[in-house]
């Protein structure tokens, strides 16, 4: 019985954790385009996991960050190296970047 009771006590344990990783967003990146002409964007994340989105004008795209590492995002953008924003740690809410005609802005969502 005590074993028994063990092994529901394990399974509910990774269930909430796997619940709370879906509905809480966490590792989610939100890019948004906020320019009139479309572009090619490159993230970088501190823990060297990239992300490479060809996003249209007005448009925005999700994706999904298992290991981010501790340090600021860099970006470039139509191969031009624009900025490192932000800062990610290893536990993250959802984060938005929006691509605007002079910068990048960064934004974390938290639940």
């Amino acid at each position: 019985m005590v074993i028994l009771l063990l092994i529901v006590v394990a399974v509910t344990w990774l269930v909430r954790g796997f619940y709370d990783r879906l509905f809480f967003l966490e590792g989610q990146v939100v890019v948004v385009n906020a320019t009139a002409v479309d572009h090619t964007i490159r993230f970088a994340f501190p823990a060297g996991e990239v992300m490479e989105v060809d996003l249209e004008a007005g448009n925005s795209f999700r994706f999904g960050v298992d290991e981010t590492g501790e340090g600021s995002i860099g970006v470039t953008i139509d191969g031009t190296r624009r900025e490192d924003v932000g800062y990610v740690t290893s536990m993250n809410g959802m984060v938005v970047l929006t691509i605007d005609e002079d910068r990048v802005i960064f934004s974390q969502v938290s639940l």
